[in-house]
């Protein structure tokens, strides 16, 4: 009976703490206005949180992009990741390859995708530089203010497992720090599981994210 029990309850999730929806209406409010935001929480937690705060800020007109960053560890996969998250706003139902960032940049002729996103991307440019990282990563990240800009809209990106990023590469941090702190209509949502990681990144003054985002603190 208590074997059976036990596994009735087994991957259930835990009831948010009641505090849950303040916090969610604190989240989109901030996002909504610009103000990029940080926090540790459980994956599971930020994926449900995603998940509710997203789908609130599509209603009041917003882009939002979901990049879980968890098996990221190159610049490369990195960039695969937000040239998916970022394209798929245009694409749409059209599926993107899952494969490889040499597959995806080579997908963008196919004349169906072509057509959805030509007049933001240049396709062929994309297509001499895969081969250069830092090259692809600033396109990447130019890309993800041009397309809301172009709509007036406010695009809103949440990085699940953000913490990962500083294992990447010693300069990469100062470089997304650069492009970041001029866009004027992308903010973000950086959430880790890492607390101690986390608030190093964006509390301690020799970092390059110090004071990106406003740290916030789950209510758990």
């Amino acid at each position: 009976m208590d074997n059976d029990m036990a596994s009735s309850h087994e991957g259930i999730v835990p009831s948010p703490p009641p505090q849950y929806d303040c916090f969610l209406r604190e989240l989109e409010e901030r996002l909504y206005d610009g103000c990029s935001v940080t926090f540790a929480v459980p994956h599971h937690r930020s994926t449900l949180l995603a998940r509710g705060v997203l789908s609130r800020l599509e209603a009041r007109g917003c882009y939002t992009a979901e990049i879980d960053l968890s098996d990221v560890s190159t610049i490369e996969a990195l960039i695969f990741r937000l040239l998916t998250g970022i394209l798929q706003l245009r694409i749409v139902i059209t599926s993107l390859p899952n494969s490889s960032l040499s597959d995806l940049i080579e997908s963008l002729s196919r004349p169906e995708i072509r057509a959805k996103i030509q007049d933001l991307v240049d396709i062929p440019y994309l297509q001499r530089v895969k081969e250069h990282s830092l090259e692809l990563l600033d396109e990447s990240i130019s890309l993800m203010q041009r397309i809301p800009e172009q709509s007036n809209r406010r695009l809103v990106v949440w990085f699940h497992e953000f913490q990962v990023i500083h294992k990447i590469d010693d300069l990469l941090l100062k470089r997304l720090r650069a492009l970041f702190q001029y866009q004027s209509h992308v903010t973000y949502a950086f959430v880790g599981t890492d607390l101690f990681m986390m608030r190093t990144l964006f509390a301690d003054r020799h970092q390059a994210f110090y004071r990106l985002a406003v740290m916030v603190k789950y209510p758990g």
